[in-house]
């Protein structure tokens, strides 16, 4: 369980003068996020989902407020993991995908065949991809790889922020899926600014706009019967297969 206490994080706008006003990334946020669940934090950009996400990660300090993992203060190196967007922020471009799996299983003290396993159960062969260089890999392939050595970790949280970004669509729908099988192991907190995403993959929404949380609920509640007039203007334009098809 995570736990976020009136968390801030602000810029200074610089000015030719001396001083500057505060710009907030993220504006006085609590919530809490339960084991066992998705958790889609729903944004567009700049609404401060990334910068939230990297303070519960640990990559920000909040200026204010406080985090807490399992009640304590403390994060340990099993308490998070973070997907980056960019793939390269967590790979080695130089280096091969055996490489990386091998470096995952021997920083953190796991059997190097189940990290493979959770390669390949993402969907990727490992006869096929074990000696590519990452560099080589395509965008999707690179995310798919980063993802998998975050999960082999089997941390008690994985930040998503928008992981997936890189991917066809049948593709994006296995890692999806890997998410919600495996949801009752890992709390999983997903940040997207495609609705159609958030609501496939999550058991939760919380909807972000300039630096705050507007709306939150159940999934179900929020794209059934959205209060506020923003996240009724995002589920309006959704787009719907069945228009397209008629």
């Amino acid at each position: 369980m995570i736990e976020l206490r009136d968390i801030q994080k602000y810029y200074i706008e610089k000015r030719r003068v001396r001083g500057g006003e505060r710009i907030y990334a993220v504006n006085n946020i609590s919530a809490k996020f339960n084991d066992g669940n998705v958790y889609a934090i729903f944004g567009n950009s700049g609404s401060g989902k990334t910068t939230l996400g990297s303070m519960i990660s640990g990559y920000v300090q909040p200026d204010s407020g406080e985090i807490y993992y399992d009640n304590s203060r403390i994060r340990t190196k099993k308490s998070v993991r973070h997907v980056f967007q960019d793939p390269y922020a967590s790979l080695n471009g130089a280096k091969d995908v055996a490489w990386h799996i091998e470096t995952t299983a021997g920083l953190n003290d796991l059997d190097e065949e189940n990290v493979w396993k959770v390669y390949e159960n993402s969907g990727l062969s490992r006869e096929d991809y074990r000696n590519r260089l990452v560099w080589t890999l395509s965008g999707g392939e690179k995310q798919i790889l980063a993802f998998s050595m975050a999960l082999a970790q089997k941390p008690s949280c994985i930040v998503l922020d928008e992981p997936f970004s890189f991917l066809d669509t049948m593709t994006l729908c296995r890692e999806l899926n890997l998410i919600k099988q495996t949801r009752d192991k890992i709390l999983y907190i997903y940040l997207d600014n495609d609705m159609n995403r958030c609501a496939y993959v999550s058991d939760f929404i919380h909807v972000m706009k300039e630096g705050k949380i507007i709306e939150s609920g159940s999934t179900e509640s929020v794209i059934s019967s959205p209060e506020n007039d923003f996240t009724r203007q995002i589920i309006a334009n959704m787009p719907d297969i069945e228009k397209r098809i008629e």
